[in-house]
């Protein structure tokens, strides 16, 4: 049966001077959808099938290409935004007509320039496939065939207080807590991950850090972005209050002292006193 928003074996019927017609299989029984002549080459012949992409143009009709996109229905992606209107964005996915971000399925606003997270779905009311940055409905709540310390892909979507967070494996939505994240991330990024901490609740913690990986090694990563998004400047010292330090840090007193003092040798650092510690250009 026709599935639209990806890839389809069709039949070739016949040709025409806009194109090649495919014939697709549908709950009402057959119907024609075009092929245009731009995506047509001599190796198609009629009666043979031809592996094509359908959505929908911009008349709102089924149409076939073997242009690929970015991503599929059912699937998310980062795409860029190449326009904005009053009722939506639109983005571009690799494709003719760009896909449109409605403004009721835009988790913040968008502009033209701006990467955005979303998952393509297909509208059943209107037969279109669209954009939905609003996301949480999409995830697998069934962790059972997670594992900690496992290895998965993640994609950085949104940031909280605590952390980043992040697709796991285009399935599940877990949280990458800054402390355990070795640099900056924004909107778009993907990046490896191990998982952390599976809860009761199903609610997935991950990490970038190795199971087993040295805390003072790891201590030192985080210290390195802290001072990265001050500006390259902090205050605290081997001398400051260790409350302060586990506020602000979220490690102890000791591995911080570790921390510095592995960064010194590396020349990473200068220690300033009292003044705290920089970064070296």
């Amino acid at each position: 049966m026709l599935s639209i928003g990806t890839f389809n074996n069709l039949t070739i019927l016949r040709d025409s001077p806009h194109g090649l017609f495919l014939e697709a299989k549908t709950d009402e029984g057959s119907q024609d959808i075009l092929l245009p002549k731009k995506y047509v080459t001599p190796e198609m012949k009629i009666g043979e099938a031809v592996n094509v992409f359908i959505y929908t143009d911009s008349e709102d009709r089924l149409v076939a290409t073997t242009e690929t996109p970015i991503a599929e229905v059912d699937q998310f992606a980062v795409l860029t935004v190449v326009g904005a209107t009053s009722f939506g964005a639109f983005l571009d996915w690799g494709l003719e007509k760009d896909l449109l971000l409605p403004k009721k399925e835009q988790l913040y606003p968008v502009d033209e320039g701006d990467q955005v997270v979303v998952r393509i779905v297909l509208d059943h009311r209107t037969e279109r496939l669209i954009a939905v940055s609003k996301l949480q409905p999409f995830f697998r709540k069934d962790t059972s065939e997670l594992q900690e310390q496992q290895v998965a892909t993640a994609l950085a979507y949104d940031k909280t207080d605590l952390g980043y967070k992040v697709i796991l494996n285009q399935q599940y939505d877990a949280l990458l807590f800054y402390s355990d994240c070795a640099t900056e991330l924004h909107r778009g990024e993907s990046l490896t991950v191990y998982v952390k901490k599976i809860r009761e609740d199903d609610k997935i913690d991950v990490t970038t850090f190795p199971a087993g990986r040295d805390a003072t090694e790891q201590a030192k990563l985080n210290l390195l972005r802290k001072l990265q998004e001050a500006g390259g400047h902090l205050s605290l010292h081997d001398k400051s209050n260790a409350q302060e330090i586990q506020e602000e840090l979220g490690m102890s007193k000791k591995v911080f002292k570790k921390a510095i003092g592995g960064l010194y040798k590396e020349r990473k650092i200068q220690l300033e006193g009292k003044e705290g510690i920089r970064l070296m250009e």
